[in-house]
C-alpha cells in the first residue's frame, strides 16, 4: 500500500489510504468557480474513489464524505472512478468561490465545513527553500458523516 510519508515519518495507522491533489482543467487554478459555462462542467469539490475501497467504507456514488488526514479534514462529494488504485483517492484544490448565477455556493476555505484541500497537509511539511506543500501524498482516511449537516471536525 502506498503511503504518505509524515513530519514524524513513516505510517499513520489511522490513514490507511493515500491522497493526491489534482487540478481541474476547467479552471485556472483556484479561480472562475464563479464562471457559470465553467461551473456547469465541473459543479462542486468531488473525490474520486475506486468502487471497491468505496463499497469498503459503505460509500457510494454521490455520497459527501469526509475527507480526513491527521492534519485536519473536508467534506467532498464522492465519485467513483475504477481508474484509480483502490489504495489511492484524489481530489482538487481551489474550491472557495460561489457561483452566484447558479446558485452555486462558495466554500469557507479556513473551516473544516469547507472543502479547503490545504487544510489536510500539515504546516510543517513544507519545502524550506520553495515554500511548496506536499500535494502528492498525503495518508488519509474516508467515512460518511455521521450527521450529513455536521461539521467535520
Amino acid at each position: 500500500m502506498a503511503v504518505g510519508r509524515w513530519s514524524g515519518g513513516g505510517r499513520h495507522q489511522d490513514y490507511q489510504l493515500s491522497l493526491t491533489f489534482a487540478r481541474l482543467v476547467h479552471y485556472c487554478d483556484d479561480g472562475h468557480r464563479n464562471v457559470p459555462q465553467l461551473r456547469r462542467q465541473a459543479p462542486e469539490p468531488f473525490l474520486d474513489i475506486h468502487p471497491a475501497t468505496a463499497r469498503t467504507s459503505g460509500i457510494q456514488d454521490g455520497d459527501q464524505v469526509l475527507l480526513e488526514t491527521p492534519a485536519g479534514a473536508v467534506t467532498v462529494k464522492a465519485k467513483l472512478s475504477a481508474s484509480l488504485d483502490p489504495d489511492v483517492v484524489a481530489t482538487q484544490y481551489g474550491w472557495w468561490q460561489e457561483c452566484q448565477q447558479l446558485s452555486a455556493p462558495g466554500y469557507d476555505p479556513f473551516g473544516p465545513e469547507g472543502a479547503n484541500v490545504n487544510l489536510l497537509i500539515p504546516d510543517d511539511a513544507t519545502d524550506p527553500i520553495s515554500g511548496s506543500v506536499p500535494h502528492r501524498t498525503q495518508q488519509c482516511r474516508i467515512r460518511k458523516p455521521a450527521d450529513p449537516a455536521a461539521t467535520p471536525r
